[in-house]
This record gives structure tokens, C-alpha cells and sequence, in this order.
């Protein structure tokens, strides 16, 4: 016998209002329900209107967040709903990269900086390649040195966090952090453990879930050549299609004046098909969690330059290179040149106080994926 929806919803209706009385307490009631859950969403939303209504300065939870949190939490981790310019904060101490791989291009990279040395580290995936590549400049040596950069597929283990190895290089990096291995016969020949402070998550320009993961002031401990030696780090974990024709600019820097962290891009995504326009400019204190941060419209980067208007102030990221990795992604559709150049970084305002100064990394990629 067919299913009679009108009868169906009538009882519904009478059923309702012989429990509640009438349907205006079940209108209040959900109205109350639908209130109560918005102030509470408010509370947790990142973002704080700047001075004026402007995107300005935003409170981010202090890290580390405390372990054990609800199995909730975990499935709305890496979720963003909203672009940049809404950066939603994740729980920095139960959530694991996803594994690997995690979507059509699938790109993780590391930056980590030390007193007188950086290191860094990437797994580079398309449909027509994988490669991973690690390398490091020693300002007692003045050059870049490569150590590793290769072709070989690397296997995600059963982890349920991204846990990757291959010959010579190695990758984990579950909850609360992880650590990146460089081996040589067997023997682990450099180290970087890391340990997350503040983590967020957003959307992408043309990405409609899967979302780019930015850690800005990793705690790091680097071991190589029987030395220890301590620093802080970034890293970004992004997948999905971006392709295939592509660009970006993307400057990031080491601690500024002691806890200052800044990260923006300039960059353009499926060019010529569905061309997705996407700029930002972030700068965290990592002490207070306060994050200072640029409408997407109001930054962009030249070749030396990345430039920034908050709240009538005037941001400009100068950059001094001092090495460079140059590499060719190329096999199959894939044609992107990459260029990595280690850099001296000046961050100024445009407010007469005195600039903040560091190291950085300055990354352009353009081609096709």
C-alpha cells in the first residue's frame, strides 16, 4: 500500500501538540535550542572584530590544549568552513596530519630554524609523481646543501595519523607532533622532533572541504653531526585539486623579536579553469595566541615583497636571499618548477616603531600539476 505523507504528518503534528500543548511551545522551543547553540558557537569562534569592525587582531586558544578531548572533537578536526580570512583554531595535542594521501595533489612540508642553520623538509604528490626532498643551510658553510631528494614512493603505515617511510627518509607526525628523519645505512643521520603550539585550519581558494593545515610555531630539538640544538619551525599540510595549470608566492618566517611568527602568500589556482584567487597575511604571537591578519584584499607579494594593510597600518615583508633550491617537478602532466630561497626577512609597519628581523623562507612554484 503506497505510504500516505500526508496522513503521516498530521499525526505527527497532533502528537506534538498533545505532548507540548500547542505548536508555538515546539516553535519556541527549537528557537531557544537554535539561540542557546549560536552564543555557544560565538564563544568558540577564533575570530574578534578588530578596532573599527576590521579583521585586525583576533584571540587564539593558548596552547597546548589539553589532551583527551572528546571523540567530537575528532571528527571535526581539519573541517574548515570558512577561507583565510576566518582561520578556524584546532585542538593543538589530540589531532594527527591525515594520512597519506589525502587527495588528487597532496603537498607537506616543513621549516625549521635554528640559531646559525635551517632545515627543510617536503613530500611532493601529483597524479604523475611523488618525490621528497630535504635539505639544509649551514651559515658556517654559506651554501645550501642538499642531503636527499628523491623519487621513491614513500609507504603510509597503518597509523591512523600521516606515518611515512621509505630508504633514506622517514616522517611521523601523529598527535601532539612528530618528527622527520634523515637515514644513511640504517642509521638515523639527522633528526627534527616537533611538538605543536597553534594550529589552524581554513579553506583554500576554490576547495569547498579539503582544507590546508598551518602550524606556525613548532617547538623544535634537531639532532645532526653529534650536536643538539633547539628552535622553532612551521609547518603546512594542504591536498586537493589545485590544478592543473598553478602559482603562488609564499613568505615565512623564523621568530621575529623573540615570539613573532608571520606566514602570507600571493597565489592563483586552476587558472583558466575555475581560476581561484587566494592571498594572506598572517602574524602570530606565539607568547599571547594573538593573531594579527590582513583582509585577503588588502595583501599581496612582489618578488622581494610581501605587503599588508591592517587597520590603516601599512605591513611590508622585505626579503634578502642568501641560498637557493631549485627543483623541477616533471613527469608525466606534471611541469612545476619550484624555487626555495632561504632568506634574510625584515618585517616592518608602517607606524615608525622600530622592524622585526629573522630568517625566512621565500617559496614560488608555477606550472603545471
Amino acid at each position: 500500500k503506497p505510504f500516505d505523507f500526508t496522513s503521516a504528518f498530521r499525526f505527527r503534528q497532533s502528537w506534538i501538540s498533545a505532548i507540548c500543548g500547542s505548536r508555538s511551545i515546539v516553535a519556541v522551543m527549537w528557537r531557544r535550542a537554535l539561540c542557546e547553540a549560536s552564543a555557544s558557537a560565538r564563544k568558540q569562534a577564533l575570530l574578534l572584530p578588530g578596532p573599527a569592525g576590521r579583521f585586525g587582531r583576533a584571540a587564539a586558544p593558548s596552547a597546548p590544549a589539553r589532551r583527551g578531548i572528546a571523540s567530537s572533537a575528532s571528527l571535526r578536526a581539519f573541517k574548515p568552513s570558512q577561507g583565510p580570512d576566518a582561520p578556524q583554531a584546532e585542538d593543538s595535542s589530540s589531532q594527527g596530519l591525515p594520512r597519506w594521501p589525502a587527495g588528487w595533489h597532496d603537498h607537506l612540508q616543513y621549516h625549521f630554524f635554528f640559531e646559525g642553520m635551517f632545515v627543510q623538509a617536503r613530500v611532493f604528490l601529483t597524479p604523475s609523481l611523488e618525490e621528497h626532498s630535504l635539505w639544509i643551510y649551514d651559515h658556517s658553510v654559506g651554501k645550501v646543501q642538499e642531503l636527499l631528494n628523491s623519487s621513491e614512493r614513500l609507504s603510509q603505515s597503518g597509523a591512523e595519523h600521516l606515518a611515512l617511510s621509505g630508504t633514506r627518509f622517514s616522517v611521523t607526525d601523529g598527535p601532539g607532533g612528530g618528527a622527520v628523519r634523515l637515514l644513511k645505512d640504517g642509521k638515523v643521520e639527522l633528526e627534527v622532533e616537533f611538538q605543536n603550539r597553534h594550529v589552524f585550519s581554513w579553506l583554500p581558494a576554490g576547495q569547498g572541504a579539503d582544507a590546508v593545515i598551518h602550524r606556525p610555531d613548532l617547538d623544535l630539538t634537531l639532532r645532526y653531526q653529534g650536536k643538539t640544538m633547539k628552535g622553532r619551525g612551521y609547518s603546512k599540510r594542504y591536498y586537493g585539486a589545485y590544478g592543473p595549470h598553478w602559482g603562488y608566492r609564499f613568505i615565512q618566517s623564523s621568530w621575529l623579536g623573540g615570539e613573532k611568527f608571520l606566514w602570507t602568500a600571493d597565489a592563483t589556482f586552476r587558472i583558466g579553469d575555475g581560476e581561484a584567487k587566494y592571498n594572506y597575511f598572517k602574524l602570530l604571537d606565539g607568547k599571547t595566541g594573538e593573531l594579527v591578519q590582513a583582509e585577503s584584499k588588502d595583501t599581496y607579494q612582489q618578488d622581494c615583497a610581501g605587503y599588508a594593510e591592517i587597520d590603516g597600518v601599512k605591513y611590508t615583508a622585505t626579503i634578502e636571499p642568501v641560498g637557493e633550491w631549485m627543483h623541477d617537478y616533471k613527469a608525466g602532466d606534471t611541469n612545476s618548477r619550484m624555487q626555495l630561497r632561504y632568506c634574510k626577512v625584515s618585517l616592518s609597519k608602517g607606524d615608525g616603531s622600530p622592524p622585526l628581523e629573522g630568517y625566512a623562507l621565500n617559496e614560488r612554484c608555477f606550472g603545471v600539476l
